[in-house]
Parts: C-alpha cells; sequence; structure tokens
C-alpha cells in the first residue's frame, strides 16, 4: 500500500504514463531503458554478470522536453512504483526532504525521482549566461548550505537502499555541486536530454495532433516539425490550440495547414538560438564516461 501524503512536496504513485505518451526522444528513451529500467527488472542477471549500475542518473536538458514525464515511464517500464520529489517545492522544508526518502525506501522496488535538483545544491559560482544578457530560466531561488548537505546526506543513505532506482534532473549539468555528480555513490551516470530537434518535434506534434478531432488532410507535419525551431513541448502544445483558435475565429470546421502557419508566426519559441548552442557546448566538453552505462 502506498502512503497516504498530505502535502504537494512529493507523492507517490503508481506510474500512468508510458513510452507512447511522450513525443520523439526515442535515443534518450533507449538509454534510460538500459539505465534506469534493467536494474530493476533484471537485478539477478546484474549480479550474475557482475555489472555494476549507476547509483544514480540525473537527466539534463531544457524546460518544457518531457524529463519528469520519462521519469514516470521509466517507473512503468519497470513495474514499480514512482516516488516524486519536487526540489523547488523541498525549499526550507528539511524533516520533509526526509520524509520523501523515507517514502521511497517504504515503497522500494520504486523510482525515486528528484526535480530541479540546481535547486537543491547549486554549483557556487557558476556562470548562469546562455550569451551576455540572456539569463533565461535561471531558478529564483537555492537552497541553503543545511538543506544543501542534508539532501546529499540523504542522497547517500538511499543508495544503501536495494531496489531504489535513483533519477534526478536539472536544467543545466553545469550548475550543480560537483559533489552531487562526480561522487562514484551519488549521481554518476548522466542522460542529456537535448534541445528537441526535427524528428522529436514531429513526435511532439503527433502526440497533440492525434488528439484534435477536425484536422484538414492538407496538414504536413513534417514541414510543421521542421519549421517550429526552437520549440519545446509546451511550445508544440500551443501551437495545436493556438491553430485552433485561429481555426474557430474563422467559422472553419477544420483546422487546416493555414491556421498552422499562422500559428507559428503567434507562438513564441522557449529555446532561443543561443540556449541551443549552449547546452550542445556544454555536452560536447563534459566527460563523456558518465554517458555510457
Amino acid at each position: 500500500m502506498h502512503r497516504k501524503l498530505a502535502n504537494i512536496f512529493y507523492e507517490v504513485r503508481d506510474p500512468l504514463l508510458s513510452w507512447d505518451d511522450i513525443g520523439g526522444y526515442a535515443e534518450v528513451k533507449e538509454t534510460l531503458k538500459e539505465m534506469v529500467c534493467l536494474p530493476l527488472k533484471k537485478p539477478e542477471m546484474m549480479q550474475l554478470h557482475n555489472l555494476g549500475i549507476p547509483a544514480g542518473v540525473m537527466m539534463w536538458g531544457p524546460l518544457g522536453t518531457g524529463i519528469t514525464m520519462l521519469a514516470e515511464a521509466c517507473a512503468k517500464e519497470a513495474g514499480v512504483s514512482f516516488v516524486y520529489i519536487s526540489g523547488q517545492e523541498m525549499l526550507g522544508k528539511g524533516p520533509e526532504l526526509i520524509e520523501a526518502f523515507d517514502c521511497a525506501i517504504h515503497e522500494a522496488p520504486c523510482v525515486l525521482f528528484i526535480s530541479d535538483c540546481e535547486w537543491l545544491c547549486p554549483r557556487a559560482g557558476c556562470d548562469y549566461d546562455w550569451s551576455p544578457g540572456n539569463r533565461r530560466a535561471i531558478p529564483p531561488t537555492f537552497a541553503d548550505k543545511d538543506l544543501n548537505r542534508l539532501f546529499i546526506e540523504q542522497v547517500d543513505r538511499i543508495n544503501q537502499v536495494p531496489g531504489v532506482a535513483l533519477l534526478g534532473s536539472c536544467y543545466r549539468i553545469d550548475t550543480v555541486d560537483q559533489a552531487l555528480i562526480k561522487e562514484k555513490k551519488r549521481f554518476n551516470r548522466k542522460v542529456f536530454v537535448h534541445p528537441p530537434e526535427a524528428v522529436d518535434r514531429r513526435g511532439m506534434l503527433d502526440i497533440y495532433m492525434d488528439k484534435m478531432p477536425n484536422l484538414a488532410a492538407d496538414i504536413d507535419r513534417d514541414q510543421l516539425a521542421q519549421q517550429s525551431e526552437g520549440y519545446v513541448g509546451w511550445d508544440i502544445e500551443s501551437l495545436c490550440k493556438r491553430a485552433t483558435v485561429n481555426a474557430i475565429k474563422t467559422d472553419a470546421p477544420q483546422v487546416t495547414m493555414a491556421h498552422f502557419l499562422r500559428a507559428l508566426k503567434e507562438v513564441r519559441c522557449f529555446l532561443t538560438p543561443d540556449m541551443t548552442a549552449k547546452y550542445h557546448e556544454i555536452r560536447d566538453t563534459d566527460c563523456p564516461h558518465h554517458y555510457e552505462f
């Protein structure tokens, strides 16, 4: 039985989302299946082959790409409970943080997912600029030193518990305290959820457009995916809604390609070119070893 929760700082649930509910990112999904799901599904085989498993896996990449959904899909794939801790909501809540980790121990086997690790464990003195003057998506506040230390202690504690797959996320890996991601017994593996490419945006379009009841036959999804450079998942959702609004405003019975092309001019992309370039620069200069099993 799941413990009943009386707060919004964390939650425990049976996972509902599967890989098919998430558009794009085929290679990211395969990596997560290996790093997170395989040790949960086949622990005896891992032990038989003496293959050490990741102590913790840190996903990082732009907001709006479905990272939390990917974490839940890991739990669904592995057939275990999903324990979700919101790093943002945990600021100033040390006892609740301990309680959340206690719940993960109680729920084992499970996936324990901690979002926004850069809020809980920020890297001192790091540069948040994408380019001069662009600090989009920088966290507005951070944990104090006491909560920072407590968080690391809880990560160390949970890694002594069999059957708990530790999974975290941050929007930029270079803004997280190195003590959290360099130590072998903590988050010693990374998964780059890169800015969506055209094939990923096409997958996201399929997720939302397949739910639209009145699409015209002239819609070219590949063209829309190509022309939506800089869009993340929530931008794609906004694009579909805006195209529908455009159709309704003109009393059109169907949403046409023209409505989508107009919407492309109306929906502002989240990722600027310098953000996309910086993401790839950070990944290219990071240690490649941490991205392999």
